[in-house]
C-alpha cells in the first residue's frame, strides 16, 4: 500500500507541474518527508519513554498515527488540489 501511494504521489507531481519544475517539487516533498521522519521518530521515542510500564499503549498510538497518516495526506491533497489539472502559469 505504501509503495502504491508513493508511486501515485510522484506521478501526480509530474502530471501537474511543468517539466522544468518537477525536480524541485519532488525535492521539496522529499525534504518534507525527511523532516516528517525525524518528527515521527521523536514521537515514537517520547511515547515509549512515557508509556514504559505499558509499551502496548505506545505501540497502539503509533500504529493509529501511521494508519491515519494516509487518510490525512489524501485529505490535504484533495483540499489543496480540488480539480486535478496541470499548472501552466509558472
Amino acid at each position: 500500500a505504501h509503495q502504491a501511494w508513493s508511486a501515485n504521489l510522484f506521478t501526480t507531481v509530474s502530471d501537474m507541474f511543468p517539466k522544468k519544475t518537477v525536480g524541485s517539487i519532488v525535492g521539496i516533498g522529499t525534504m518534507a518527508g525527511g523532516i516528517g521522519g525525524v518528527i515521527i521518530q521523536q514521537l515514537a521515542g517520547r511515547l515509549t519513554d512515557h508509556f514504559a510500564s505499558t509499551p502496548k499503549v505506545a505501540y497502539l498510538i503509533m500504529f493509529m498515527v501511521c494508519a491515519l497518516c494516509y487518510v490525512t495526506a489524501w485529505t490535504i491533497i484533495k483540499t489543496l488540489v480540488p480539480k486535478h489539472k496541470p499548472i501552466t502559469d509558472l
